[in-house]
């Protein structure tokens, strides 16, 4: 009775966690015309801040530093609360290549002799860019090129938060029009094209719409693989680093801000236990460098005693919880690449179903794994 509590428990617990996740989940999902306002609403508002001096922790309205700037003017203009530091700000969001900037989105510098991202501004258009400096011949919140020697030497990448925005007219005001002017042109010789042609219109108008959506689906969505090995650092005979095999985990989560819920698989070969098992978790990721998941282990072969060679009960559910720690992610075409380090227990039991031993329970279930984790957010594929 106790086991079916401990259970159901369990069991509860996780599916709280998952839901939980998704209502915290907050996306940044709108239209391409939706989106090209909102670029615009930021370029705009963030220029009313020209001249602010620099202040160490500043979110306005007086000072700012540089992800204070940018995480104040985009709360404000258009209600989208990005992460504090620039490092988080980074990781929320999405890198693209430099000929797919546009106003609106965010550059990244290397500016300290660590080698870590230390600067982010918002990309206005024509190479220039809006941040607040620190040091140099102007602090404050100023307007800068990426081609003055010093941000272009130092220059690192460019990401997005907003979807893309099919107009120009963000660049500057006389583009905007002229673009505008554009667009509403061919929605009207569209809309004309469309009347005319019946019911093949109509048709071609429903397909249009559900690839739009079909896309607007997808990009909430991340897919991770990670390949890694496993190693054990407590045996039944003391403390000492033992090689246990290999594993790969492969993920899909959801995207938000803070909180990216998941589910994923894992594939593990354990050579002391001699076994293949394959977990199916649900995970709840955290600023895109945390993760911890739970969920049942399907077992290919039976385990093995990795003292005694005795077989050992296979144990379903509950069957492995883990956390993964990522490092910051270096940007390899359109996907992220990281070092990834992954603490997991796995239960398992003695033959006749009894419990193993706190220590033999440490020592045969407990891995650390060490490997390289891909990452490939959908919406920087449309």
């Amino acid at each position: 009775m106790d086991k079916n509590k401990t259970f159901v428990s369990t069991l509860f617990a996780i599916a709280i966690l998952f839901i939980g996740a998704f209502a915290f989940a907050e996306e940044v999902s709108v239209s391409r015309s939706e989106s090209a306002v909102m670029r615009s609403k930021l370029v705009e508002y963030s220029k009313k801040y020209i001249g602010s001096p620099y202040a160490s922790g500043g979110v306005g309205p007086n000072s700012f530093d540089c992800s204070g700037f940018v995480f104040a003017v985009s709360r404000e203009s258009i209600k989208v609360q990005l992460p504090r530091t620039t490092r988080a700000i980074y990781s929320f969001s999405t890198p693209i290549k430099d000929s797919e900037r546009e106003a609106g989105d965010l550059v990244f510098f290397k500016t300290t002799s660590s080698g870590n991202i230390s600067h982010v501004g918002i990309y206005i258009g024509n190479n220039q860019f809006i941040h607040c400096a620190s040091d140099g011949p102007n602090t404050g919140v100023i307007v800068s090129s990426l081609k003055e020697s010093y941000w272009k030497a130092h220059y690192y990448c460019s990401t997005r938060f907003l979807p893309a925005s099919k107009s120009e007219l963000l660049a500057d005001n006389s583009t905007g029009s002229a673009a505008e002017s554009s667009s509403q042109k061919k929605n009207e010789s569209s809309d004309s094209a469309s009347k005319s042609s019946g019911t093949s219109g109509s048709s071609s108008s429903k397909t249009a719409s559900n690839d739009a959506l079909g896309v607007r689906i997808l990009r909430h969505f991340t897919v991770d693989a990670s390949v890694m090995t496993n190693w054990n650092f407590y045996s039944t005979n003391g403390i000492g680093l033992q090689f246990r095999g290999g594993s790969s985990m492969v993920n899909l989560s959801y995207n938000s801000k803070y909180v990216q819920p998941g589910i994923g698989s894992i594939l593990c070969y354990d050579t002391q236990t001699r076994n293949l098992r394959l977990p199916f978790v649900l995970s709840v990721s955290f600023l895109n460098y945390f993760r911890v998941y739970g969920g049942p282990v399907l077992y290919v072969k039976h385990p093995r005693d990795i003292d005694d060679d005795s077989l050992l009960k296979q144990s379903i559910f509950p069957g492995i919880f883990g956390i993964s720690v990522s490092s910051p992610s270096a940007i390899i075409k359109k996907a992220r690449v990281c070092v990834v380090t992954d603490l997991n227990y796995t239960v398992f039991k003695k033959w006749d179903g009894s419990a193993l031993s706190a220590k033999k329970s440490t020592s045969t279930g407990l891995l650390l794994s060490t490997g390289v984790k891909v990452t490939l957010p959908f919406n920087n594929l449309f």
